[in-house]
């Protein structure tokens, strides 16, 4: 016997347990009491195996709950095999499966209640989001692995009379709302992880823009069947919203799409996206309160935009053959800051927005840039690069100082509005920004597939279009130091930023005081002190993170206590008084009166902004 063909034999055994796929058994019936069950059958040959827990999610830009898993136990032919964690990666686990084991069989819980930051708080007694990543571990073989070549055949049991939404394509309907299991499909574990489900007792699903191909719906879940009452002027500007990012990209990468979203005050909000379906976990009164409806009506067209911008296109250093080589996000800037700026138009343009409530969050999101005093040493890059540090530093002491896991959105938005104006400047308004994303991001219709890019690709694209030295103008934004940030989207497109002492109605609707903007603080309605700017009056005054101020002037403390102050010391040489709890008084020394954020239109410019949102 050759050598050749003594390798091909030793070979079989593994190569056909390969070809077979993973069943992956899911049973939600506990989800009430904050824990799924999953047993695997995974196709196996004898000798040492690692198991691996999905780590790296491309879209959730930190490491999975891995705390969350428990009941772990692994057995071969009805027998118990021991599993010793990897003591250097704790998303690792050893066995050794036995001679005459062609499969073995994995058994493991996930408790959803919250453990922070996106770790759970995913059921409740009436609702369910379904991760899958969460209740499975996959053969690992190395760096090499690759997840869009492992199969997995998923099915699922729900409790009596839940129904579902996912982007998976169960085998039949027979089983929605019976005590049997629902068989879905056969899809690469890329996929599966790829494709959330929700499920829930009250439920609702509504076709969207019916004269596009593939199809898109909106499917929820809620705490209560008035939550599923969306009025149908919402869903006409869902219905638009849909056209319009049809023309933008001039194509779809996906074979149907679902907002899957779940309207809940019972589980912790959270937000991801996915290639063929959205994720969003919202308050109950979501889509029926109006004011919230308004507030947050750019959440879901900017995880639509995802399909197009951070799963069909993502930067090279996101796109990974498995879930457990690190991800580098040096690229977030463009997988985040580009589908913010497009979520946010796209909501203009399908009617989501007006042009007034546009130009509020645009206005606020560039005062906010402006006064990060932490651009002084930690350019935006760093920002990306430093993501998975600073994603749940959110809104902390001296959160100004140390920038946050998300100043690539804010700041991320400026840059490619920057982008578009110049776009539209350099070629007498011949071209825009939409042109390049129809060659870049568009293209055919190419079904769920991801095609990463370099910097490099991503500068010729854009050169393509319209040319200039486009690595020169991005390297100088994304590693500036500059105290106002870059703002030339907005000077270029015929606007500048403004302060007034009265709000606009985006700051009115949004509860805004802007007190960062006037006395340097920022602090909820209770008093409480979250962060404080570099050098400004309350910082010059003594205030520190964390104090509690209990009076204003000798008036109990609130919101509009600290505003009307502000008010009065405009026509005053006295001080502002403030008590605080266990602390002595301080006195802020500031009288120039409220600071609001709006766009002030520049007379004699061309109107940059106003064709940026205009339906298409």
């Amino acid at each position: 016997m050759s050598l050749r063909t003594s390798l091909i034999i030793l070979l079989l055994p593994l190569s056909a347990a390969a070809a077979e796929p993973i069943q992956l058994a899911v049973d939600m019936r506990d989800v009430p009491r904050k824990i799924i069950h999953a047993t695997l059958t995974i196709p196996v040959r004898p000798g040492p195996l690692t198991l691996a827990y999905p780590k790296w999610m491309p879209n959730a830009h930190e490491v999975a709950p891995i705390a969350q898993q428990v009941g772990l136990t692994i057995s071969a032919n009805g027998k118990r095999l021991a599993w010793r964690r990897d003591p250097l990666d704790l998303y690792a686990y050893r066995i050794t499966v036995p001679n005459g084991a062609h499969s073995i069989e994995v058994r493991t819980d996930f408790i959803t209640a919250s453990a922070g930051g996106t770790a759970g708080g995913s059921t409740s007694d009436k609702l369910a989001v379904l991760s899958w990543n969460d209740v499975l571990l996959y053969p690992y073989a190395g760096p090499a692995t690759r997840v869009d070549r492992i199969k997995v055949t998923p099915s699922l049991l729900l409790p009596t009379e839940w129904r579902h939404a996912s982007s998976l394509h169960p085998v039949d309907n027979a089983a929605v709302g019976t005590a049997g299991p629902i068989a879905f499909q056969t899809v690469s574990l890329e996929q599966l992880v790829d494709s959330p489900l929700i499920a829930g007792r009250y439920f609702r699903e509504i076709p969207l823009a019916l004269g596009i191909t593939p199809p898109h719906y909106l499917d929820m879940v809620a705490d209560a069947p008035e939550n599923l009452e969306v009025n149908q002027a919402y869903i006409d500007k869902l219905s638009e919203l849909i056209s319009q990012s049809s023309k933008m990209f001039r194509s779809h990468h996906y074979d149907a799409f679902r907002m899957l979203v779940t309207l809940s005050d019972e589980i912790e909000g959270y937000a991801a996206d996915h290639h063929q379906s959205l994720d969003n976990r919202r308050p109950a009164r979501f889509l029926t309160d109006e004011g919230m409806m308004s507030r947050y009506a750019n959440f879901m067209p900017h995880d639509l935009v995802h399909s197009w911008n951070g799963k069909y296109r993502r930067p090279d250093g996101m796109t990974t053959p498995n879930f457990q080589v690190p991800v580098d996000n040096s690229g977030l800037w463009a997988y985040e800051g580009l589908t913010e700026y497009l979520g946010a138009v796209l909501t203009a343009r399908a009617g989501l927005w007006n042009r007034e409530q546009y130009f509020g969050m645009l206005g606020a999101s560039a005062a906010l840039v402006s006064h990060r005093s932490g651009r002084q040493w930690r350019d935006l890059q760093d920002t990306a690069v430093a993501a998975l540090a600073l994603w749940d530093k959110g809104g902390g002491a001296y959160d100004n100082w140390r920038r946050n896991g998300f100043e690539f959105y804010g700041e991320g938005t400026l840059i490619w509005l920057d982008v578009d104006v110049t776009m539209r400047n350099r070629s007498d308004g011949r071209k825009s920004l939409d042109d390049f994303l129809a060659m870049f991001n568009g293209g055919d219709n190419l079904g769920a597939q991801v095609k990463p890019y370099s910097f490099t690709q991503l500068v010729a694209a854009l050169n393509s279009v319209v040319p200039n030295d486009w690595a020169s103008f991005l390297n100088e934004r994304l590693h500036s130091h500059s105290g106002d940030g870059p703002m030339g989207g907005i000077t270029g497109s015929g606007y500048r930023l403004v302060y007034r002492d009265r709000p606009s109605d985006w700051s009115k609707s949004n509860g805004s005081k802007a007190f960062e903007y006037s006395i340097g603080l920022n602090i909820s309605g209770a008093g409480v002190v979250g962060d404080v700017l570099p050098d400004s009056a309350g910082a010059k005054a003594g205030f520190v993170p964390g104090m509690s101020i209990t009076a204003v002037n000798g008036q109990p403390y609130s919101n509009d206590v600290m505003q009307e102050a502000i008010r009065d010391a405009k026509t005053s040489i006295a001080a502002i008084e403030v008590s605080l709890r266990a602390a002595a008084p301080l006195r802020l020394d500031y009288h120039d009166g409220e600071r609001f954020p709006v766009l002030e239109r520049v007379p004699g410019t061309p109107d940059r902004l106003s064709e940026i949102l205009q339906a298409r």
